[in-house]
């Protein structure tokens, strides 16, 4: 393993370059219709390896903020901070990014989330942190619930293609879980060891659900979800190994989004709202906790 591959097993390359460019983004450095720096370019700048910055790239594409085409790099479609677009009524093409920082606008927060490793939480969560430092917001409470999907030696998904006893791919994902749950974790404490925020309290939990989707309830009333599709494609291993695996990735459409914030909220939305803070509540009753503090 060479010495940039070392430093990014033991420490969070990806979340750091994730940080950086979705900062530069909302910044205005990179807007909407800008083209990204290369590949090479950004191997260069952050001192990672090739493969972080591909891995980035395919969440902040998953996330929708890019997209990038052969031949003609990689273009910014939106910021964090854009605007949503109505696509019928209580549904949004919706920005997962502007809608949780809609929900710190309030003074108690209420964040409930059923994913696969918590990193678009992690990325979307320290956006609205960076909102407190800088005194624009001032949140009396934030609690924040988090149920990943048990990722195991028994689970189908996350095998080496060819090669169902091999772990390797289980465990890279297990670490990067791992890496981020820590890291929500850490910065969700220091809000409150600061003295920014009275009241913190995160919760993480697994359950042997398979992931079909990822799923956030906002303050109780508003349910963002999207699915995830089945593909087969080539990981770089922490050892510099190259590999195929079965994985799960967002299929990079339009998140869909339903409220019953408001006087007079579509019926349609009450009732996925209601239906899915249920489906929530039992798999959260049944689930194995992991973490509370």
């Amino acid at each position: 393993m060479d010495e940039v591959s070392r430093r990014e097993s033991a420490s969070p390359e990806l979340d750091r370059v994730l940080r950086i460019l979705l900062d530069r983004i909302a910044g205005g450095t990179f807007p909407p219709g800008s083209l990204l720096p290369t590949q090479r370019e950004m191997v260069r700048e952050f001192d990672v390896s090739r493969d972080t910055v591909q891995r980035a790239l395919r969440r902040l594409a998953d996330e929708g903020y890019i997209q990038s085409r052969q031949g003609s790099g990689t273009r910014v479609l939106r910021s964090p901070l854009g605007d949503e677009r109505p696509a019928g009524p209580g549904l949004l093409h919706a920005s997962l990014g502007r809608l949780v920082q809609d929900a710190f606008s309030a003074q108690v927060v209420t964040i409930d989330v059923f994913s696969l490793t918590g990193e678009s939480l992690d990325m979307h969560l320290r956006l609205s942190a960076e909102r407190i430092l800088d005194g624009q917001i001032r949140p009396e409470s934030i609690s924040v619930r988090l149920l990943l999907a048990q990722a195991d030696g028994d689970h189908p998904l996350f095998r080496v293609v060819g090669e169902p006893e091999d772990r390797r791919a289980i465990d890279r994902l297990q670490r990067t879980a791992a890496m981020h749950t820590t890291s929500i974790r850490d910065f969700l404490s220091h809000l409150q060891w600061d003295g920014l925020v009275p009241n913190v309290r995160f919760e993480l939990a697994q359950t042997s659900v398979a992931p079909l989707q990822k799923l956030y309830l906002l303050n109780a009333t508003d349910v963002v979800t999207d699915y995830y599709q089945v593909v087969r494609r080539r990981v770089v291993l922490d050892t510099a190994d190259e590999v195929e695996v079965h994985d799960i990735v967002e299929l990079g459409a339009p998140l869909h989004h339903h409220s019953v914030a408001g006087m007079d909220p579509d019926p349609e939305s009450v009732a996925i709202v209601n239906s899915a803070k249920r489906w929530y509540e039992h798999a959260w009753a049944n689930a194995a906790r992991s973490e509370t503090g």
